[in-house]
């Protein structure tokens, strides 16, 4: 987490001043990028004159906003000039988006694509002197730390875990260096206190926790609220750790991980004795589910689910191929719920006539009497030794 070019949006006002003071604390030295969306001031160039006499080394930006937002003309500038930081000022404290400066802190707190350092009112001195980390050990959090730890500009770092106490916190903390805590109750309103009562001069964390990396959210609800209402500084870290993801088939004594996936999936429990269940998992997460079940005459294909928050990403698409692939020696027959037989045949399924499908595969939708259509179905199969494109 060494900054080389750092954009340092203002207004010319005193919140401004006191971000772009906050950078001379930052290790390195880097750049600072002082940057104005609107028209020339010489004030702007006065204040990159103070910033010099105080040892930054300063450039200056004046963006036309032209048809974007304030907020998307800093986003903008911040990729055309390779920054890897933006440090903005804010006023006041609450849930109150609009508190902040502007709606412009806001917006760049949201959509940057990069680390965000927040400044509200004094900092403490240096920035970095006591540093409260929250974290929720998964990969992306634990590398934000470790981003921030080999700095070297972290005089004491406290490691922060709210909730029940987790294996590996305190050897993560001693490996970085640093102290571990660990409080109970609302996520937000600990780190909060916590930071209240250690006097920390700076909170960081990463901008998602690990359901929310999962789930593919670009601003965690910890890390919004954090900055919303922390009573110092607050540096959100863009991700740099990318889940792992991997399709496997389960081994019996991880069916309770499916189940309880499926729990609201139509009552879906797996059985060790007759079914193979494949599992596309995002790191330890299961983020979509196929079932192969072996009946005396046949083997069905069912009980393909994608968790709501997970869905749009592909993960669908994989695990059937991990399936397929993994179960290619058998033919495989399916109920296909209708609209979703492109999807299948993808994979090598193909529609039959009901009367096709093995009788105790037949058995599941006996109440239908044979109207597909009613039913919202398709039967399918896939010939075993298909070898085709899945997608």
């Amino acid at each position: 987490m060494t900054w080389m070019r750092v954009l340092v949006p203002t207004d010319l006002s005193a919140e401004s001043e006191r971000a772009a003071d906050a950078c001379l604390d930052l290790p390195g030295r880097p750049v600072l990028l002082l940057v104005h969306v609107g028209d020339p001031s010489p004030v702007l160039e006065a204040e990159a004159d103070r910033l010099r006499a105080l040892g930054a080394t300063v450039e200056v930006r004046t963006v036309a906003r032209g048809e974007r937002t304030v907020a998307n003309a800093l986003i903008d500038t911040a990729r055309d000039e390779t920054a890897d930081l933006v440090v903005i000022g804010a006023r006041g404290r609450g849930r109150a988006l609009d508190r902040l400066l502007g709606s412009v802190s806001e917006a760049v707190l949201r959509g940057a694509e990069i680390d965000v350092l927040l400044v509200r009112g004094r900092c403490g001195s240096p920035l970095f002197a006591r540093v409260l980390v929250p974290t929720d050990l998964s990969p992306p959090s634990v590398e934000a730390a470790e981003r921030l730890s080999a700095t070297g500009a972290v005089g004491e770092g406290i490691l922060l875990h709210v909730g029940p106490d987790p294996d590996g916190l305190a050897a993560i903390a001693a490996g970085l260096g640093w102290r571990a805590l660990n409080r109970t109750g609302p996520v937000v309103a600990g780190v909060i206190g916590t930071a209240l009562e250690e006097g920390a001069t700076a909170i960081a964390l990463c901008r998602v926790g690990g359901a929310d990396a999962v789930a593919g959210i670009p601003l965690g609800p910890v890390a919004e609220g954090v900055a919303l209402a922390a009573p110092c500084p607050v540096l959100l870290a863009y991700p740099r750790a990318f889940l792992t993801l991997a399709v496997r088939e389960l081994g019996s004594a991880e069916f309770p991980l499916a189940d309880e996936v499926w729990r609201d999936y139509h009552e879906t429990r797996g059985d060790p004795a007759v079914d193979r269940v494949f599992a596309l998992l995002v790191d330890d997460t299961v983020g979509a589910l196929a079932r192969c079940r072996r009946h005396q005459d046949g083997y069905e294909v069912d009980a393909v689910f994608t968790p709501p928050p997970l869905r749009g990403r592909g993960y669908a698409r994989r695990v059937v191929a991990g399936l397929v692939e993994a179960c290619h020696n058998e033919d495989l027959f399916m109920y296909a719920v209708a609209g979703l037989e492109p999807f299948y045949a993808a994979f090598g399924f193909v529609p039959i006539p009901e009367a096709d499908l093995p009788p105790t595969v037949r058995e599941r939708y006996t109440w239908a009497a044979g109207d597909m259509e009613a039913a919202e179905v398709t039967p399918m199969r896939r010939p075993a030794g298909w070898y085709g494109r899945s997608g």
